[in-house]
């Protein structure tokens, strides 16, 4: 009896130490489901009995949602909407979530206002009077977009706004003069309208964007990269808001301690092909301080304090 016993054990001691979490992405084709999905393969590789179960969304909006309800644990959600919902501003006025803490800011997101090379746009004032597309009425994109252009003095019904099916289709075949996007490079979109006819894409900076970033926590100076296009040879100054990995006060400082180590301590196997990767915070420095727009969970932050430990961080 003994022997069969022994393997039962041997069995069974592998299952009672797994632990499966689930995380609140975007679309399986976007960048915050290919983000997650290669942090989680590194946190496998890192701690193998620790599995993530990839939650797909419309984005920030439901992941905050999901994550109010204990319908997730964890999310990737946008700086700005984090903030909001933080403080209960915005659309969050009668739900506020108070909370909300931080694991780490994974990459930033520039916003990205891509034109033809060929044509008449050369700066963000010709915007007004162009038919443009800033992304879907309730989208992050639009909100962004409407304060950006609030600090050129133009209101929503100020604009020539479209909502195209097929940006890239409808940039190339002149529908519209310009769309934008808040994401990370490389993306998959961009990369269909530079296949399609010759992109660049329009500085954002100077005075427009001082104005913008003055007492904002959740924007930052940023940059459309270099040399990942073609054409476009030299990066291109704008804002990004950072994307940022986050769970309720309440989660448990021991899980999310476990969660952050698994993921961070393999990055430098991140995979390059992954979408967004040019604007990956590849230095832990950066993935935290003034890029979180909430409190860091104290799970979190032991890992950080491990790392300027050693002289890491």
């Amino acid at each position: 009896m003994r022997l069969p016993l022994l393997l039962l054990a041997l069995l069974w001691q592998p299952f009672s130490q797994a632990n499966t979490v689930a995380i609140g992405t975007g679309g399986e084709q976007g960048i915050y489901y290919q983000v997650i999905k290669e942090f989680c393969r590194l946190a496998s590789k890192s701690d193998p009995d620790l599995q993530c179960k990839l939650q797909a969304s419309s984005g920030s909006i439901e992941n905050l949602r999901m994550l109010q309800a204990g319908e997730i644990p964890y999310a990737l959600v946008q700086s700005d909407w984090l903030y909001q919902a933080s403080h209960g501003s915005g659309p969050f006025t009668k739900q506020p979530q108070p909370e909300l803490r931080a694991l780490f800011a994974t990459h930033a997101e520039p916003f990205t206002i891509v034109v033809r090379a060929d044509g008449d746009i050369t700066g963000l004032e010709q915007l007004k009077l162009a038919p443009i597309d800033m992304g879907l009425k309730s989208s992050g994109t639009r909100q962004t977009a409407l304060a950006l252009f609030s600090i050129l003095g133009a209101t929503e019904q100020d604009l020539d706004l479209k909502s195209v099916a097929n940006q890239a289709e409808a940039l190339c075949s002149k529908q519209i003069d310009a769309y934008g996007l808040v994401m990370g490079h490389p993306n998959r979109i961009v990369l269909e309208t530079a296949k399609r006819c010759a992109i660049r894409f329009l500085p954002i900076e100077g005075e427009a964007r001082d104005k913008l970033l003055q007492g904002v926590k959740f924007y930052q100076r940023s940059q459309v990269p270099a040399r990942i296009y073609p054409g476009n040879l030299k990066a291109t100054p704008t804002f990004a808001i950072a994307a940022t990995l986050v769970t309720n006060a309440s989660t448990a400082d021991a899980d999310v301690y476990r969660l952050t180590k698994a993921m961070l301590s393999q990055q430098t196997s991140f995979n390059e092909q992954t979408y967004g990767y040019a604007n990956l915070f590849h230095k832990a420095r950066n993935k935290i301080g003034p890029v979180l727009s909430v409190e860091q969970h104290p799970g979190a932050a032991r890992y950080f304090e491990e790392l300027k430990a050693a002289g890491k961080l």
